[in-house]
């Protein structure tokens, strides 16, 4: 059931078409020589779930849902030696902190699935969970309590063109029905794999 409103922006869980997984996390080194580079390289506050984007120039940002970004995969947390010289590990980083050793870890496999939570009811007019549509995530205000995101399934729309999410099914376990026929409870999660995802999109030269 998904009747309260806790969003946790992208959930691990599985490879498509495979059972749970949670392997392919990615390790980034922000460079530990220069006690700058945290400060320079992450501009905006980042949380555990929040897709992200990995720029030209190393900058690591939280994705918009412009479908023409290519996104580089979901924060899962990171380290970092702050400036009084203590170790920390954390589920969120501030944006521009000054920090060393900072390591940045990133759920980046292109096959990876994840659970998100749709911000309204969805009726099944709407197509999600069918495995043909693509959904919008909308960024919300994530916590440093917590560590956690807020980014959202956007229950009005399921589109057939571009997207940033590929909506494959209803979470198996989250099956909670609405007062009206045909219209889910009020907050639904949905299995999703990344749509927009870098590795997605063709990078070698092809010659006939």
């Amino acid at each position: 059931m998904a009747a309260n409103n806790a969003p946790r922006g992208l959930v691990l869980a599985k490879k498509n078409g495979e059972a749970s997984n949670s392997t392919g996390i990615r390790t980034i080194d922000l460079n530990p020589a220069s006690p700058k580079v945290a400060s320079a390289l992450i501009p905006s506050d980042i949380f555990t779930g929040d897709p992200v984007i990995i720029e030209a120039l190393g900058t690591i940002k939280p994705c918009t849902n412009d479908v023409t970004l290519k996104c580089s995969g979901v924060f899962q947390g990171c380290s970092f030696v702050n400036a009084s010289g203590e170790q920390k590990f954390a589920r969120s980083i501030t944006g521009g902190v000054t920090a060393t050793d900072v390591k940045i870890h990133i759920a980046s496999d292109p096959a990876q699935t994840f659970f998100i939570q749709a911000d309204a009811t969805v009726t099944a007019a709407a197509g999600f969970g069918v495995g043909v549509y693509n959904g919008v995530y909308i960024a919300g205000t994530g916590s440093h309590k917590t560590g956690q995101s807020a980014y959202v399934l956007d229950a009005s729309g399921p589109i057939l063109s571009t997207g940033n999410l590929r909506v494959i099914r209803r979470a198996p376990w989250d099956t909670g029905i609405g007062t009206s026929a045909g219209v889910t409870d009020a907050y639904p999660w949905y299995e999703v794999r990344i749509a927009n995802h870098m590795d997605n999109f063709i990078t070698a030269t092809i010659t006939g």
